[in-house]
């Protein structure tokens, strides 16, 4: 991963350091997503609990895997949260891991903490066995949005799945989000639903040579 520098902005790599402010970016900006609404329907307590497993997932699957961070003035205003190609795990046995993790998060709620194994091991099912980057997510501060740095984000990912000889696949749960990543060179490959009755669109961009 290059760093990339455009004006007030800079692409670096994340490390331990920025966990903290990662997971309360991307509490923030996954407050309204779709999915998390469907997994955490209490609003209320969404952006807590969306931190606190954010953090959790940052630790323990994909701080170390290429996430990286557009950073405002020095502050991260973004982030794109990615799996390495071969990173993944076998869905059950990593769950299993994080399950005492998982009930602490979810304050030993056993049915929010069901939906969310259930959510992550869909995901996991679904991802194609060939070797590919994995887009797990991405997001913006809210106060930073609209200036280009999510686009940033996935521009560089892509340069950097292409000089890897690599693919990519991510999933979107909305049309708005599909429509986005096609203007990308991606394609839905498979749908599946999730709770709430949601539709997931798993999409994937082969190389661009």
């Amino acid at each position: 991963m290059r760093t990339t520098t455009r004006d007030d902005l800079v692409l670096r790599a994340a490390s331990g350091e920025d966990t903290a402010k990662l997971t309360e970016l991307l509490g923030t900006a996954y407050r309204d997503e779709p999915r998390m609404a469907g997994l955490l329907p209490n609003q209320a307590q969404r952006e807590t609990k969306l931190r606190a497993l954010f953090s959790l997932l940052l630790k323990q699957d994909h701080l170390d895997h290429g996430t990286e961070i557009a950073a405002l003035n020095g502050h991260p205003a973004a982030v794109a949260v990615w799996d390495r190609p071969g990173s993944r795990t076998a869905p059950l046995g990593r769950r299993l891991a994080h399950l005492p993790a998982l009930l602490s998060v979810f304050r030993w709620r056993l049915p929010e903490t069901a939906r969310a194994i259930e959510a992550f091991n869909a995901t996991d099912s679904h991802r194609p066995d060939e070797p590919h980057w994995h887009l797990a997510a991405i997001g913006t501060a809210p106060q930073a949005r609209g200036r280009g740095l999510g686009r940033a984000l996935l521009e560089s990912g892509l340069a950097r799945a292409d000089a890897h000889d690599t693919p990519i696949y991510l999933e979107a749960t909305t049309h708005f989000g599909v429509a986005r990543f096609e203007r990308l060179g991606f394609r839905v490959i498979h749908e599946y639903p999730i709770t709430g009755g949601l539709t997931v669109h798993g999409m994937w961009r082969p190389v661009d040579r």
